[in-house]
């Protein structure tokens, strides 16, 4: 099997187990007592985790293996799915050393699987690679939610719960089993050897910090988007039906736009695509003129889903343009990676903290004055807009370059 196909079945793997579990672990924490303020905190340790392990990983760089790291990023994630099966009720009393476990395992798995991206993928094909990742991830999106639902809400008690993180873990295993079996098979890419020392610092990337405030942005914009309206929609449903097809109707429309990106990439990517992105997320806005119910949500998750592939597309290719090109090694791959993951996950960890500052200052809010924060939150885009309209470039005369 070759590397890059072996990558994209543990990247499935993957994300089948995040959309049968992860989007309802908001739901399981609220079914069983927990409360909103907790959640809120929950998704906010996890990022805290998250910002911490990239920083920690681009610092030391020169000590990591990307498979090795994949690898424990699965199995802390499969441990922690364990746990929930095994705790029961009882996880709400331990959400916070859970959150540290789920933010290490996302934070490894997200580092490791962008380094070995940006190593087998070939320059000039990084639009076409992220947009039909996006492709793969809107199919299983379509499928997995709506079955996680209809499961959750077909048996009886919080067995349903636990049925679905149950099938999550073992698919966890399985991507453990293709790393595994591929390590003896896969080819380690060329290195330098290394030197003794501190290894050589980065030359200096014209654009690259324009790049990372926009990571940041998106980071803003996807903290608050990322549980919040689904979470919502549970609490004025209290239906996990409705709550998969939310998701699988987002997984339709995002799949959609990643498919026009594969085709019209030169059109919708680039400084038109984040225009007519951000111009789709102000619509938005009109949110805090209605009422908080399942239809404005569901409206509200479509806008999310159409503006969401063209930023993820235009920066991500951007990002792994600029790291192929100025990596000489996997250490440089892991600090430029790292770094990254740090401005993103930054900006969703800011996102939350101001969410949890206005519950502090405001006190418990009623759910219609939540229409208010998602409708103002849909100027974030702008500040992507703004920081992304000139990407990095790479130097003339270099493959891919002007």
């Amino acid at each position: 099997m070759k590397p890059v196909t072996r990558l994209f079945l543990i990247s499935t793997g993957w994300t089948l187990a995040m959309f049968m579990a992860s989007n309802f672990v908001g739901a399981w924490f609220w079914d069983i007592g927990t409360g909103l303020r907790p959640i809120l905190v929950f998704y906010t340790i996890l990022f805290v985790v998250m910002v911490a392990s990239f920083g920690f990983a681009s610092r030391i760089r020169n000590h990591l293996s990307s498979p090795a790291l994949m690898t424990l990023g699965i199995v802390l994630n499969a441990l922690y799915l364990a746990l929930l099966l095994l705790l029961k009720t009882q996880t709400r009393h331990y959400y916070i050393p859970l959150a540290i476990l789920d933010g290490l395992s996302s934070s490894f798995y997200w580092l490791s699987l962008f380094v070995l991206a940006s190593t087998w993928v070939e320059a000039g094909q990084e639009a076409w690679y992220n947009s039909w990742t996006g492709t793969i991830e809107a199919i299983l999106g379509l499928v997995a939610p709506p079955l996680s639902g209809w499961i959750i809400r077909a048996v009886p008690g919080l067995n349903g719960y636990r049925t679905v993180f149950f099938i999550a873990f073992l698919s966890l295993m399985a991507c453990t089993w293709l790393i595994l079996a591929g390590r003896r098979h896969t080819p380690v890419p060329n290195e330098p050897p290394s030197e003794k020392g501190e290894p050589e610092a980065l030359p200096a990337i014209s654009g690259w910090r324009r790049l990372e405030w926009s990571f940041w942005a998106l980071g803003m914009r996807d903290g608050m988007y990322f549980f919040v309206p689904s979470l919502l929609l549970f609490i004025v449903t209290n239906n996990t039906v409705l709550l998969g097809t939310f998701s699988a109707m987002q997984a339709v429309i995002e799949g959609a736009v990643f498919w026009a990106l594969t085709r019209w990439s030169n059109i919708l990517t680039g400084r038109t695509g984040l225009l007519v992105a951000t111009l789709i997320s102000l619509t938005a806005l009109g949110l805090v003129a209605l009422p908080l119910n399942a239809v404005v949500l569901f409206v509200l998750g479509a806008v999310i889903a159409i503006s969401y592939p063209s930023f993820k597309v235009t920066l991500e290719s951007s990002a792994l343009m600029v790291i192929t090109h100025y990596s000489r090694n996997e250490r440089d791959r892991v600090q430029l990676t790292g770094t990254k993951e740090v401005w993103i996950n930054g900006g969703r960890l800011m996102s939350l903290v101001l969410l949890l500052v206005i519950l502090s200052v405001l006190g418990p809010l009623h759910l219609p004055d939540f229409r208010w924060i998602l409708g103002l939150w849909s100027f974030v885009p702008v500040v992507i807009f703004l920081t992304a309209r000139k990407l990095p470039s790479l130097p003339e005369g270099s493959p891919g370059g002007d």
